[in-house]
């Protein structure tokens, strides 16, 4: 078994789907307004209407974004219209992760890695 992707419901996915594309993701494929794929490496981040979801949107599943400079993608982020929840936790470590609320709601993650100097 492989993962294939991963999707949000939104009421309104080409509107998110602008928010992501500002966060750098690029479209691989739209359904006029019913399912908007991204381009991904292994597994493809998806955006469907209420009409193509078999989920309630914000119910279940977070997506975790692995991010180069947590502090730019945040700025970014709020630019487009995500609000930060509670505070960037450090792990040590391991790294570093946000909580946010994307435009309409759902739930996802930005993970920094801690850059391992001399690898």
């Amino acid at each position: 078994m492989k993962l294939k992707h991963v999707y949000l419901t939104a009421p309104e996915p080409e509107a998110l789907a602008r928010f992501y594309e500002a966060l750098g993701l690029t479209i691989r494929f739209a359904d006029r307004g019913k399912w908007i794929q991204f381009v991904g490496d292994k597994a493809a981040f998806c955006l469907a209407s209420p009409a193509e979801s078999v989920s309630e949107q914000s119910r279940n599943a977070v997506v975790v974004f692995e991010v180069e400079d947590m502090d730019a993608a945040l700025e970014r982020a709020r630019a487009e219209g995500a609000e930060l929840v509670g505070e960037v936790r450090e792990m040590g470590a391991h790294g570093r992760v946000a909580h946010l609320k994307d435009p309409q709601r759902n739930t996802i993650q930005f993970f920094q890695a801690v850059v391992k100097k001399g690898v």
